[in-house]
């Protein structure tokens, strides 16, 4: 599903677009939460930023509240979702608000929907998690079954910001190729990859898996995870990162709570797309 910005500039003139990532450590407090990223957010704006990209389960990661927080999202005007389009309006950003959970009613079970608003607060896309999450990294969490409460979505979906596409992802998605070079056969400049990957798992194959979507596809990737200790059992990554076509990761941080602000650049996704033409010798 192709999402068009009805202000996208017709000639392609929009060379560059400032991005942002607030990498968090969601935890016990619903409000605590929805207040750190809202600083992450401000700050996010206040060095240039156009588009905000929240982590996965911004709201809910270790609230033991998910059942709640999903029974009032199901028509995307609960609590979450009202607040996420007040961030993008006040601040005057393009949001991709990490992934909400979302009541599906035919099933009984949640979607982990990520949503992205407008500066004027308005829903412009949506994306359900395809890939859930059904593993035992051997973690003091131990199994993990998002099966058992989540409903994978169908979707593939791209949305328009000027001159850049830009692709959906969350977290688990990483790890299926296909998904991505579906995006990049719909036009996808950048895929943004919501995320709350696991310490075990992001510090083995974090970076590697997006500088190798990245590479094989011709696009930035950016990753925005979670980072740190979120109960006594769970702990994420962090190391949020900004990757270019070619491979080369040019913003990253630590395992701490913080903001990445980098520019990226059509020039450059055009120079490395016409020097390795990979999509055009796809032969299978």
């Amino acid at each position: 599903m192709n999402y068009l910005d009805p202000k996208a500039d017709p000639n392609g003139n929009n060379s560059q677009l400032r991005v942002a990532g607030v990498q968090m450590t969601s935890q016990l407090d619903l409000q605590g939460n929805l207040d750190a990223a809202e600083q992450g957010i401000a700050q996010a704006a206040k060095a240039g930023a156009s588009l905000v990209v929240l982590p996965e389960n911004f709201a809910t990661l270790g609230t033991g509240k998910t059942a709640d927080v999903a029974a009032k999202e199901v028509n995307g005007d609960g609590p979450v979702n009202l607040w996420a389009a007040a961030q993008a309006k006040q601040y005057q950003v393009w949001l991709v608000a990490g992934t909400i959970p979302t009541l599906d009613p035919a099933s009984g079970k949640f979607f982990a929907r990520s949503r992205v608003y407008s500066p004027g607060g308005n829903v412009i896309a949506q994306y359900d998690k395809i890939h859930l999450f059904d593993a035992s990294v051997g973690d003091a969490q131990g199994r993990y079954a998002e099966s058992d409460h989540y409903t994978p979505g169908q979707e593939v979906v791209t949305w328009a910001l000027g001159d850049f596409t830009i692709g959906m992802s969350v977290c688990y998605d990483l790890r299926f190729p296909e998904l991505f070079h579906r995006l990049r056969m719909a036009g996808s400049d950048l895929i943004v990859v919501p995320s709350a990957f696991t310490h075990r798992t992001g510090q083995a194959h974090w970076q590697l898996l997006l500088r190798a979507r990245a590479v094989e596809q011709g696009v930035y990737m950016l990753g925005v995870n979670q980072c740190g200790w979120h109960d006594a059992r769970r702990q994420t990554w962090g190391h949020s990162h900004l990757v270019d076509p070619w491979g080369d990761c040019v913003e990253s941080l630590a395992s701490v709570p913080a903001v990445l602000v980098r520019d990226i650049f059509k020039r450059r996704l055009s120079h490395i797309r016409e020097q390795l033409p990979i999509h055009e010798h796809h032969r299978l």
